[in-house]
């Protein structure tokens, strides 16, 4: 990763997990400073998670929980972020957006490069979710999450092949 918006240094190979969440909120610092701040937060506490103790990775950490401490100081007082249940409900309804804007563009035969990457997104945004305790991620949600990879994956498989995408779920076109 180049120079980062959020001043981070690059992501070391123990903690390769965060690199996604960071990647979105990096994307979404300018438009969106709630779900970047959502994905920097997930991305803190995937990394603590992993538990890596080399100094690149403290390093990192420490960088990554300053720049989260500038956002939030950033964005001030806002339900969307100090209230629980409204940040969760903020976060779900972009990702459920970013979602429903990959799936309509595939189910319309549109599919494009940038249709992968909106699914994977989304994914990314569901997965977000996680960060909230009292928000017991719904099966559709986890089911949403699993689609979203799967179409990301079949897409970009699709143009590596050179064929066109196949619209909706698997053995959709047959019915």
């Amino acid at each position: 990763m180049s120079t980062s918006i959020l001043g981070l240094p690059p992501a070391p190979a123990e903690l390769k997990a965060v690199i996604p969440y960071i990647q979105r909120a990096e994307e979404l610092k300018t438009q969106d400073q709630i779900v970047s701040y959502w994905c920097a937060y997930y991305a803190a506490q995937l990394g603590i998670s992993l538990k890596a103790r080399d100094p690149s990775s403290r390093e990192f950490l420490f960088a990554l929980l300053g720049a989260l401490e500038q956002m939030k100081s950033d964005l001030g007082a806002n339900d969307a972020i100090d209230v629980e249940s409204v940040s969760s409900a903020y976060v779900e309804n972009f990702a459920l957006k970013v979602f429903a804007n990959a799936d309509n563009e595939d189910r319309n035969g549109r599919s494009t490069r940038s249709t992968a990457k909106k699914f994977l997104a989304a994914a990314n945004f569901l997965e977000i979710l996680k960060t909230f305790p009292k928000k017991d991620i719904s099966e559709t949600n986890e089911d949403k999450i699993r689609y979203a990879k799967w179409k990301a994956a079949d897409i970009a498989k699709a143009f590596r092949e050179g064929r066109k995408p196949l619209p909706g779920p698997p053995g959709w076109a047959e019915e």
